[in-house]
């Protein structure tokens, strides 16, 4: 056997037994709580880290508004299938049960589980399914010192913040102040004025402000 011959197989065998060694895993020695016996743990080298299960993504959180126009009913049951738009009450009319049944402020998946409960009444299981054909109109109102006095509308779906707001509204003049917007907003019957500080806003020292349907929003006169 040549010099050669046996310098390439010491090779290999040495490769072999370094790719064993590093795939093995490492013996860890420690002691039985109980006897005192050594145990011996198996802890792979090349374990990586642990796996952290992503958290699932919610479910669609709109809630129903009245005006929202929508289409109902229960799957493989066509007789049931309507469309209709939410009342101003907040309720809506299924014939099929002859019920108004209040939607309003519900997520989609409440909403179904709510008109399910009735559907029970002649259907063994009723899988309620609904689904948005057009949002209701939401919009809040911008007034003063500002590019483009006049309604904005608030996205499907999505909040709308004071900065944001005026923005779409052509911005704060240069005669608007911006220290003192105010927003008023009729809760329970009451009309509240909240006073926000555009300044602070910008600078990021205080967050934005979320509006609500039917704010008004009025930017008054700095030099007064």
């Amino acid at each position: 056997m040549s010099h050669s011959f046996k310098a390439t197989c010491g090779l290999l065998l040495t490769i072999f037994l370094l790719a064993c060694t590093r795939s093995a895993p490492v013996a860890e020695t420690t002691q039985d709580v109980d006897t005192g016996t050594p145990v011996v743990a198996e802890v792979p080298v090349n374990a990586g880290p642990a796996v952290v299960a992503k958290p699932v993504e919610s479910r669609n959180t709109y809630r129903l508004r009245a005006r929202d126009f929508i289409r109902v009913g229960v799957i493989n049951e066509n007789d049931t299938q309507i469309e209709r738009r939410i009342n101003p009450d907040g309720t809506v009319d299924i014939p099929f049960v002859k019920q108004l049944i209040p939607v309003a402020g519900l997520t989609l998946t409440q909403a179904q589980d709510e008109i399910a409960v009735r559907f029970r009444k002649y259907f063994k299981e009723p899988q309620v399914v609904i689904s948005i054909v057009s949002y209701s109109e939401r919009r809040v109102y911008v007034s003063g010192y500002v590019g483009k006095p006049g309604p904005v509308p608030v996205p499907p779906e999505e909040t709308l913040t004071l900065g944001r707001a005026l923005s779409m509204a052509g911005g704060i003049l240069p005669r608007g102040r911006r220290s003192d917007v105010a927003i008023k907003r009729m809760r329970d019957g009451v009309m509240q004025v909240i006073s926000k500080d555009m300044r602070r806003i910008d600078s990021g020292d205080e967050p934005d402000f979320v509006l609500e349907d039917e704010d008004q929003i009025y930017v008054d006169d700095s030099r007064i």
